[in-house]
């Protein structure tokens, strides 16, 4: 992965790209933001400066849209909010399962037949808000003999796991 990323705890971002929009109302931020984002590799991070008040819901949907994730948003700037973006997957994809909103075990058990469709090799991605969804994966991955790449935890607590049959 290019960016150095954690989860909303112990956070370490590091942004290749910081785009200062404050000042900028609407549409402006999302169009701005669209052309930056362009020039970005996948799973680098992109740092969003902005006042305008109705940015974060905008960028909600645009993320939910887009593949891309909001990981963090500092509220404590003196102007405006940073929102941290990570653009796409971080690696390639062969299927990507979707248990959101469904409780854990799900996660697992999706994840399983998932992999047993795909190729030794192969990548998924498992989208879950399971809070258990973290710790389960682990386990299962352990003595299932699978590889887990890595994952993202973004702002509204959906977890993106990356695993390699």
């Amino acid at each position: 992965m290019a960016a150095n990323t954690q989860s909303q705890s112990g956070l370490k971002l590091q942004p290749q790209i910081t785009l200062d929009l404050n000042g900028l109302a609407s549409p402006g931020p999302l169009p701005s933001l669209r052309r930056a984002m362009s020039s970005m590799e996948n799973a680098h991070v992109l740092l969003l400066l902005s006042d305008f008040p109705d940015i974060e819901s905008d960028l909600h949907l645009w993320a939910a849209q887009t593949n891309n994730q909001i990981l963090h948003i500092d509220k404590t700037r003196p102007k405006g909010f940073g929102f941290y973006i990570q653009k796409g997957d971080a690696w390639v994809v062969t299927q990507t399962v979707d248990v959101r909103g469904y409780p854990c075990p799900t996660p697992v058990l999706k994840a399983s037949k998932a992999l047993a469709q795909v190729k030794p090799g192969q990548n998924i991605k498992l989208l879950s808000d399971c809070t258990a969804a973290p710790a389960e994966i682990n386990t299962w991955i352990k003595t299932a003999g699978h590889k887990l790449l890595g994952m993202t935890e973004d702002v509204c607590g959906i977890y993106r796991f990356y695993i390699k049959k």
